[in-house]
């Protein structure tokens, strides 16, 4: 539907969320549906996740930018970033239009049960790649390239590893993802139509090579088997921070 009609809206954002409720409740009924749906509730978690979540991808669009304007890129300047209302009317709306909708699907559903058959790094991979081509119709159907199709593929695989590495080490924390994800949209919607020109493959590549970097960094200190960095709540044991979901 997309491919044949670039200016149409398509039910994107609901698939996996959809899928999820279907799948869940015809595989264990109630009690697994309740299951899936209570990962959104659990937002008690370390005040540095929320950090993490919201305040990291701001800090890799800033790099990105620099990074790019020291390259040469061209700026348009047209003060987006500024427009803190706009910011958040954005945010807002991505976190329920995509990040509820898209991650309860993806990680809320899909990635504890890959991780049950196989390493996490591998699970987030694979994930990444179906996550990625979900994501195919609108990149063939999108007349303005605005996401280049390689390093979209590459940014998606890497988001990927850092979402589930999110998931894994709070426990299963809907909410830390959700809002990862609706902040990471919200940077990047803001930041990349600044640039414009033959250049602005190149800022993609530099928003793809900080994103890699960053899952990298996040392999080699939490593990590629079960991608868990532990934060113990004040009080809490440091075993009830993790583990759940795998």
């Amino acid at each position: 539907m997309v491919i044949l009609s670039p200016t149409s809206s398509p039910l994107v954002p609901f698939g996996p969320l959809i899928a999820a409720l279907i799948v869940a409740l015809l595989a264990g009924g109630r009690r697994e549906l309740w299951a899936l749906l209570r990962q959104l509730a659990r937002w008690r978690v370390h005040p540095i996740w929320y950090a993490i979540a919201l305040l990291g991808p701001f800090v890799l669009a800033g790099l990105t930018a620099l990074l790019a304007i020291a390259a040469g890129a061209p700026v348009r300047g047209t003060g987006a970033y500024s427009d803190w209302r706009s910011i958040g009317l954005f945010f807002l709306s991505t976190v329920i239009i995509v990040g509820l909708f898209e991650e309860v699907g993806w990680r809320g559903f899909a990635l504890p049960r890959l991780q049950l058959r196989i390493d996490a790094i591998w699970a987030a991979l694979v994930l990444g790649v179906l996550w990625a081509l979900w994501h195919l119709p609108e990149l063939i159907s999108d007349p303005t390239r605005q996401r280049p199709p390689v390093q979209f593929l590459i940014w998606t695989l890497a988001l990927s590893v850092i979402f589930s590495w999110l998931y894994n080490s709070t426990n299963g924390s809907l909410p830390i993802v959700i809002i990862c994800h609706a902040a990471i949209d919200t940077a990047g919607r803001f930041m990349l139509p600044e640039f414009v020109g033959d250049r602005y493959q190149l800022v993609w590549w530099f928003m793809v090579a900080l994103y890699v970097l960053v899952a990298v960094v996040v392999i080699l200190v939490s593990g590629p088997k079960r991608l868990v960095t532990h934060i113990p709540q004040r009080g809490v044991p440091a075993s009830g921070q993790a583990g759940g979901p795998l």
